[in-house]
Formats: C-alpha cells, structure tokens, sequence
C-alpha cells in the first residue's frame, strides 16, 4: 500500500485536502470516486525513514493474528463504542489487554493513525492480513451511513458465526486425523522395524515360512527399499499445488476437484456456499450495493468455482437481469438456493433470506459431519486395527509353526 495526498471537493463543493492509503493512484481516485468526491489532484507521498521501518514491521505482522482474536476484538469493540467510548481510547485500552501481542501492536498503530486525522477503515487498510477487504468495506459502509456501532455488531455476529463453523469441522476431523496419524506411524515401525528383525531371525533358523508372512516380508523389504518415492511424490504434490494456487485456471482446477470428492465434496460444498450467502447477506444489510457486495462475497468464500460464479451473477445483474435468475444461470446454486432469492428480492428482505439460508446451509454441515463422524471414527478403528492385527498374525505364524516342529522332534527321539 502506497500513501497518496489528494485535494478533492464534495458535492457540495467543499474542498477537501486529506490522504489515503491505496495500490496506486489510479486505484486511489476510483475510491475517491466511489466516494463521491471529484478529484482535483493526487500525489504521492514520499516515505520518510520511520515511516518505512514502520511499513515494514506492518508486513511482518501480516497473517500472525488468528481470525478468532479478530472476531474477540470486534466485539469488544462493539461493546466499547456503544457504550459511548471515544474511538481512539478503546482501541488503546484493547492494546493493553490484548493476549496476542502482535493484534495489540497493529491496534496501538490503527489508534495512532486515527490521531493523525485518517479514518478507522483507512487506518485498518494498512493492515491487510489481519483486516481484509470484506472487514474494511463493512467498516467503511458503517462510516458513510453514521451507523458504525450497528454495523460493527454485524461484523461481530457474523464473524463469531464463521468461527463457530471452522471449530466444528476441526472438532470432527481431529479424531480422524490423529487415528490415521498414529495408524501411519504404528505401520511405519512395523514395517521398517519390527518386520525386516524377525525376517532375520527366522533367516537364521532356516525355517520355512507360511505365505502371509512371506507377503508381509516381501512388502517390508518392498517399502524399505523404494520409500524415497512416496516422499518424493508427496514433495513433488505439494510444490505443484502450491504453483496452480498462483493463478485463477489453477484454484479452479483444484476447487473444481475438491467440490467433486466422494462425500467431503458435498460437505465442501456446503461450508462455501454457506460462507458465501452469509457474507452476501450482511453486506447487503450493512448498505452496500449488491455489484460490491457480490464482489466482496465471491472473494471471501475461498473457492475460485463460487468466485466466478458470484462475478457471473454481478455481470448479469448489471446487465439488467433479476438476482434470482443470475443465480439459476450458474449452474453452482441449488434450486432452493434460487428460490429464496427470488422472495427476498420481490418482498425486500434479501438481507434475510440470505441469512437464513446461510443458517439453514449451517444446519445441513453440521449434521453431515455428526454423520459422518459417528460412521468414520469406528470405521477407521476396525479397518486400521485389522490391518496391523493381519500383519502381526502374519509375522508371528513360523513362531507356532516351529514350535509344532519341535515337538514333533521330541516325539520322534523319545
């Protein structure tokens, strides 16, 4: 973010010199524009020492703040400033009581920003990683409309509702993830360990062994020897990820995918869409138009199928068609989707209908993963356990098999 001076009048006429924080300076006069000013002139201002070092600790800060701290602090806030606290003092008194030392930095930085004369959506736009464009529009729309404490109570809600949602699905998926860790670590040792030992042995005694073990010891040896690969794959998955995130054909090529997978693909699907109704509807509430309120939507929802989706929608609607019939032509919507649109939009409760199918979409993730929790805990359990029980069997059978052996010889020489 570059900081540009500019001298513009308002409707009125006033003239108005001030600064702001933008990519560039035509960026910087479109949101003049959006503002409703008339720029008379733009000039950029030239960093002093301080300022850079301070730009710099900025970007050191970016994405260090969990998102959950920031739903804490936008709720306190809230309560704070409808309590009737100046703005600059809540923010300093946040500082101080702030767990997380970096959010307590960037807050005492926003407070002295507002000091210097800028306004607190500008101040929090320097902040990018911590504050992103959906929070910083809300914020800005609570400014124009003089309704900063209620749109802020919005933000709250909404964030502690996404939150809530993200707590779920970690919940379900922890119990999974540790059994599949552990069943991994547990195969590795045998593997590697446990079976080349007792291959040896029994190479030892000459004996001969029974066909599961000879399997399992064929796999060891299999596994010992080519163990690199997996690695290398894995490796090799991770980097070609990470560069077809670079660019949109990319994060559509792996959303598209993961959209599709056998039964977290609905799941998927529906936290997405869930996000992106939710977010649409309390934009929409908070006044801003509904070209930047899909725009802001679609970016937020972290899935490149839903993004273009919503900036199909936006085309469509700016072209004159309905918000319902946008909708239907993605492809993306489900049907009840599309008509709980069409009855916001024709008794103007858009705001809500949206939020209640967000609800409703909430409803609908958490019992699929009950569901599917309550199947794939004990799933994981027998198929994992059978697996290692098999292997141990296998490895163990010559041991009885030697012992029957011995016997015999005792039988004979007696």
């Amino acid at each position: 973010m570059t900081r540009f001076e500019y001298v513009a009048k308002s409707t009125s006429g006033a003239q108005r010199t001030s600064f702001l924080y933008a990519e560039s300076a035509t960026a910087a006069a479109d949101i003049l524009h959006r503002d409703g000013l008339v720029v008379l002139s733009i000039r950029e201002m030239k960093a002093s020492v301080r300022e850079r070092s301070r730009a710099h600790a900025k970007r050191v800060l970016v994405g260090r703040v969990p998102a959950s701290s920031v739903a804490l602090f936008t709720k306190q806030l809230t309560s704070m400033l409808h309590a009737g606290l100046p703005l600059t003092r809540a923010l300093h008194s946040l500082a101080r009581d702030e767990a997380n030392g970096t959010l307590g930095d960037i807050l005492v930085q926003v407070a002295s920003d507002i000091e210097d004369g800028e306004t607190l959506s500008l101040a929090m736009s320097s902040h990018p990683g911590v504050f992103p464009g959906l929070y910083i529009s809300m914020v800005k729309s609570g400014e124009r409309s003089g309704k900063l404490v209620t749109i802020m109570r919005h933000l709250a809600l909404y964030m502690d509702r996404t939150e809530a949602v993200k707590r779920k699905v970690r919940a379900a998926m922890t119990y999974p993830a540790f059994v599949v860790g552990f069943s991994v670590l547990a195969s590795s040792v045998l593997f590697l360990k446990i079976v080349p030992m007792m291959a040896g042995i029994y190479a030892k005694l000459n004996a001969e062994l029974p066909m599961p073990t000879q399997v399992v010891i064929t796999a060891s040896r299999i596994v010992g020897q080519y163990i690199w690969v997996p690695i290398v794959l894995l490796i090799a998955a991770v980097v070609a990820v990470r560069l077809m995130v670079r660019n949109a054909a990319g994060r559509l090529f792996l959303d598209s995918i993961k959209l599709r997978l056998p039964i977290f693909g609905r799941i998927l699907k529906k936290v997405v869409i869930a996000k992106f109704l939710r977010t649409l509807g309390v934009l929409i509430e908070s006044g801003l138009p509904v070209l930047d309120a899909l725009e802001l939507a679609g970016g937020s929802s972290g899935n490149e199928v839903v993004f273009r989706a919503s900036a199909k929608i936006g085309s469509m609607v700016s072209n004159g068609s309905s918000l319902s019939k946008s909708f239907a032509s993605t492809g993306v919507f489900a049907e009840i989707v599309v008509q709980m649109v069409s009855t916001g939009e024709e008794t103007g409760t858009l705001a809500e209908m949206l939020s209640n199918l967000s609800d409703y979409y909430d409803e609908q993730v958490s019992a699929s993963i009950e569901g599917l929790s309550s199947i794939l805990e004990p799933l994981l359990i027998v198929l994992i356990g059978g697996v290692i029980a098999l292997m141990l069997v296998a490895m163990f059978l010559p041991v009885f098999h030697l012992g029957g052996a011995i016997r015999k010889g005792m039988v004979r020489s007696s």
